[in-house]
């Protein structure tokens, strides 16, 4: 696996590398600032697998670098590892925000660098996977119905992984309690069916959009975890008034459902479950919050949207030919 290693202090570049020796991992290549990342990433004979990123760097930080690097083609989808000796809440929320996958702190524990870079060398496996299958099948990558994918999106949408990494991570440092809704979208195996994987991941994207911009006042993270399943995570604690969130989510599939109805697409209904608060002493292991909101969609609080899929496979062909979007 080729990693690039970003980190301003000659010292600490020392170190990761022997420590990533030590670890198996021998193509390590350095840069000591954000734009000398970027132009060793540009003029590579062969794309980074992975990157480790200091955060406070003069120029471009590892935040902004991070960035940079999911909004670039080559590098969207490899695993970023910050390596920082910032522990502030402030600094893991932006740098999971700006994509991050997973967050490590100065000093290094060489089991802990260790299990990252065993879940990056799984990440990268997996995609070049699916890019070797999609090469083959001459069309775009393909994901199945249970494929927490990452969707793109204009609010902090996090894939699957860095979720949980996330969870893991402030669940780790207890300053805060956090709060973890659940969304369901109905008849979402009908839906990938008809629609195929790319659009039924443009329902998907659609529906994120509006659950991220009925909370915008709480600063939430949505991810999607796969087979219809979206979770929204939102730390300290704030009073969740549920009724009003519901209320915004059902005007803005409305209008959704009346777009894809002009387009013959079977509407969207989306399952809300209660919330799930984890409290600072908490018998519930942080990966448990996930997991016991999504259960919670089973007995939704609310269903919203559509009740009903009309026309459903003509419109997903007709969408996968090109007419829609």
């Amino acid at each position: 696996m080729k990693i690039l290693v970003v980190d301003d202090e000659p010292l600490f570049c020392e170190l990761i590398v022997a420590e990533l020796a030590n670890c198996g991992y021998h193509d390590v290549w350095l840069a000591n600032s954000g734009a000398e990342a970027m132009n060793r990433i540009h003029l590579a004979s062969t794309p980074f697998d992975c990157a480790l990123l200091d955060i406070d760097m003069p120029g471009i930080d590892g935040v902004e670098l991070c960035a940079l690097l999911r909004s670039d083609p080559v590098t969207a989808a490899i695993p970023v590892i910050m390596v920082t000796s910032r522990s502030e809440m402030e600094s893991v929320d932006k740098a999971f925000a700006a994509g991050a996958t997973d967050y490590l702190n100065k000093p290094i524990n060489r089991l802990e660098l260790q299990g990252r870079m065993t879940m990056a060398t799984g990440m990268t496996r997996e995609r070049k996977a699916r890019e070797v299958l999609s090469s083959q099948n001459d069309q775009k990558e393909e994901y199945s119905f249970e494929d927490p994918c990452r969707l793109e999106i204009d609010y902090s949408c996090l894939d699957y992984l860095a979720m949980q990494n996330y969870v893991l991570k402030i669940g780790s440092m207890k300053l805060f309690s956090h709060t973890a809704i659940g969304f369901q979208l109905a008849y979402a195996n009908e839906m990938f069916l008809a629609l195929g994987s790319g659009g039924f991941r443009d329902t998907l994207s659609d529906v994120a959009e509006i659950i991220a911009e009925s909370l915008t006042l709480n600063a939430a993270i949505i991810s999607y975890a796969g087979s219809g399943g979206f979770i929204v995570l939102i730390n300290r604690h704030p009073e969740i008034n549920m009724e009003d969130l519901t209320s915004q989510i059902e005007d803005k599939l409305l209008t959704l459902n009346s777009w894809y109805a002009e387009l013959g697409q079977m509407p969207v209904r989306l399952d809300v479950g209660a919330p799930f608060v984890r409290g600072l002493i908490s018998l519930v292991t942080p990966l448990e919050v996930l997991e016991k909101a999504l259960e919670n969609t089973k007995n939704p609080v609310a269903s919203l949207g559509g009740a009903s899929i009309p026309g459903a496979r003509a419109a997903g062909q007709a969408r996968q030919a090109g007419k829609f979007r």
